[in-house]
């Protein structure tokens, strides 16, 4: 048998079977008031127990592992980061929530994977610099919330659990099945991510709540700034659309972040500047590169620029004429970031000028359009299973930090380009309530 035919039987079904049964779990017996009144009155079933329960299995994980059972290791740590989701849905159905939880679960999370990760780059899997920044970071944010008010793991820090999950289960796969070339070239970008995300973690806990929104707008800018850069100095195009795929990372929150947490009165101006740089300069220097002809390339980059910069204008005056403070639901015409994904991937991977050029042309003119298009984040997302949400963010990441190891990006691009189509069409089966101005 196959390495890949040997984890789909020995460790792919038995933890699609163990989430299965804990989701069936939390599905089917917290449903009535009377379920629910059942596990309040346990107390061994209360979302801040199970986390404590998870304190000393991350060092009998790698006890495990020590002792020569790496598939019992394997698994053993992944029912306990199963448990991870189990006391949230519990805290949520329950009203179980308490302010000792918020500090508690990202605890037993850091002793769940911190002895793991020591271990392995002891043993040489992982680079132990990179784990030592990554450790500092994250213990100087678990020490943070004594003297902070922010208690709860934040974006950051969500996200960074994931992916050392994600890390651990890929080095596992790798002690135990051998080398696995797919696998073993995401080892170093995924721990480099890693460490990335435990110092934003750990700075977004340290500046006050009102900046948040604003950050996330600069460093969407900075992106931006840094894509065009990229072009101008003749290196590859798709260096410059992974920067704009960062900013669309940064702006799916930056909106969320100030009606949360509040702004500062400049920061619908750095949100605007931001997306025109990212979304608009960015992509348009990204399409004159698309054609042989200089003048037809920055003929077209120049009505895709124009396209961005009237939308923007156009989302703000109205959104100020109704008096709309908070986000929208619904937007009127293609929003800038779905047109940066289509045309930025078109431009790299259609080496036709001519579907690039019309597919520029399109995606400028369903901008500047009033059709209708669902907000992505806030209106079907929300829509989405948080499981299959978790799915498809695992392996689209999976396969981008693969593509950045071997420097090859079909794959990734791919997966980015079907869904920009997908959403370009949803207007055909989405139909939202009522459009607002455009973003």
């Amino acid at each position: 048998m196959t390495p890949y035919g040997s984890i789909i039987i020995e460790i792919a079904l038995p933890v699609l079977l163990m989430l299965g049964a804990e989701r069936f779990a939390v599905y089917r017996f917290l449903r009535t008031p009377r379920q629910v009144a059942w596990v309040q009155n346990h107390w061994w079933l209360h979302p801040n127990a199970i986390s404590r329960a998870r304190y000393p299995m991350g060092f009998i994980a790698v006890l495990l592992l020590h002792l020569g059972y790496p598939r019992l290791c394997f698994l053993f740590f992944t029912f306990w980061m199963i448990t991870d989701i189990t006391d949230g849905d519990i805290a949520r159905k329950c009203d179980l929530h308490t302010k000792d939880g918020e500090s508690i679960d990202p605890f037993s999370d850091k002793l769940m994977y911190s002895p793991m990760l020591v271990y392995l780059s002891w043993l040489g899997w992982l680079n132990p610099f990179v784990v030592g920044f990554f450790l500092l970071f994250d213990i100087t944010g678990q020490a943070s919330r004594h003297f902070t008010k922010i208690k709860a793991a934040n974006l950051f820090g969500k996200a960074k659990t994931f992916l050392v999950v994600v890390l651990l289960i890929v080095v596992g796969l790798e002690m135990i099945y051998g080398p696995i070339p797919a696998l073993g070239r995401t080892i170093h970008p995924l721990l480099v991510v890693c460490a990335g995300l435990a110092f934003c973690s750990t700075a977004f806990k340290l500046i006050p709540n009102y900046w948040y929104a604003n950050i996330l707008s600069i460093l969407n800018l900075v992106c931006g700034l840094a894509g065009c850069w990229v072009i101008l100095a003749g290196h590859p195009p798709v260096y410059a659309l992974g920067l704009v795929f960062l900013g669309q990372f940064l702006d799916l929150f930056d909106g969320r972040a100030a009606e949360r947490w509040g702004s500062t009165p400049q920061g619908e101006l750095f949100d605007d500047v931001a997306d025109g740089t990212s979304f608009g300069l960015t992509v348009g220097l990204i399409a004159v590169t698309a054609f042989s002809q200089l003048w037809v390339g920055i003929l077209i980059g120049l009505l895709y620029l124009g396209a961005v910069v009237y939308r923007l204008a156009r989302f703000v005056i109205e959104k100020r004429k109704q008096g709309i403070l908070g986000g929208v639901e619904t937007f009127s015409g293609l929003p800038s970031p779905a047109g940066a994904l289509l045309v930025g991937t078109a431009c790299v991977l259609i080496p036709s000028e001519l579907i690039v050029g019309s597919l520029v042309v399109l995606t400028s003119l369903l901008m500047i359009s009033r059709i209708p298009y669902a907000h992505f984040g806030r209106a079907i997302l929300p829509k989405v299973p948080k499981i299959v949400r978790v799915l498809v963010l695992g392996a689209f990441l999976f396969l981008l930090a693969l593509g950045v190891r071997r420097d090859q990006y079909l794959v990734p691009l791919l997966f980015a380009f079907v869904a920009a189509l997908t959403y370009l069409a949803s207007p055909l089966f989405w139909h939202p309530k009522k459009a607002t101005p455009p973003e």
